[in-house]
């Protein structure tokens, strides 16, 4: 297996900007590969994305390795346009700030800032949570199709919720996708209120951004408010962080 990991990455290191499609002895010649070996990872790399074949029958990279690019820059560059402008959200609505990550069906924070009003404290850089637990990780859940948020949520802490409780989440979160931004009071982590958006695609996102506060303070009118104030710079930042999806 590993050697034909090696063959596979040799085959795409092929490929350069200055020559991004190649031929059958071009590729062969560069991975160290006969021919037939050659031809036969080729055709592979083809079933699963890696690569595309002209019609000429020479090699190109394919969209898998464009799509995970993209995946990559836009993770990156997404933190760094999310860092100030949520910043300036947060000095506005005197919130604090998260920025996270979806890893399994689990949410990792690991960018925050506090509130100018102190409160209970936010979560600690690196501490995880349960995708169905706060607003952000039900932003996240909000851009999948629903059998896909079922997959995301399983787990034996979600298991041992209520059905009333599942119940409600499930439908919080379906709130979330219509109004392009989801809401926590205080359900799992005692002392905070906030609401999030997603960053990405329908179907792929990449990070969610929150607005905290204390519950005292979350009333109706400033839950809208820093509802679609999140949901605004979501889709600002996406769209300038991403590219547009592949068909």
């Amino acid at each position: 297996m590993v050697q034909v990991v090696d063959r596979v990455g040799a085959l795409l290191n092929a490929f350069s900007q200055q020559e991004p499609v190649l031929g059958l002895a071009e590729c062969a010649e560069r991975a160290g590969l006969s021919k037939s070996s050659a031809h036969r990872l080729l055709m592979g790399m083809v079933d699963i994305g890696l690569l595309e074949r002209d019609a000429a029958g020479n090699w190109q990279i394919g969209d898998l390795p464009l799509r995970l690019a993209a995946i990559r820059l836009s993770h990156r560059n997404m933190r760094a346009e999310a860092g100030a402008a949520l910043v300036q959200l947060g000095q506005r609505y005197q919130a604090a700030t998260a920025f996270s990550v979806p890893n399994g069906n689990e949410m990792v924070y690991i960018e925050r800032t506090d509130s100018s009003i102190p409160f209970a404290p936010s979560a600690r850089l690196g501490s995880t949570a349960a995708m169905w637990a706060g607003a952000a990780g039900r932003a996240v859940l909000a851009t999948l199709a629903p059998a896909d948020r079922e997959t995301r949520c399983a787990s034996p802490e979600w298991d041992a919720l209520s059905d009333a409780v599942r119940v409600r989440i499930i439908e919080e979160v379906a709130q979330a996708a219509e109004r392009g931004y989801s809401v926590d009071r205080e359900e799992f982590f005692d002392g905070v209120a906030g609401v999030a958006a997603a960053l990405g695609h329908p179907g792929e996102p990449v990070a969610a951004i929150s607005l905290i506060v204390s519950p005292e303070r979350m009333s109706a009118e400033l839950e809208r408010e820093m509802g679609e104030a999140v949901r605004r710079l979501a889709a600002e930042i996406t769209v300038r962080t991403t590219l547009p999806t592949m068909g």
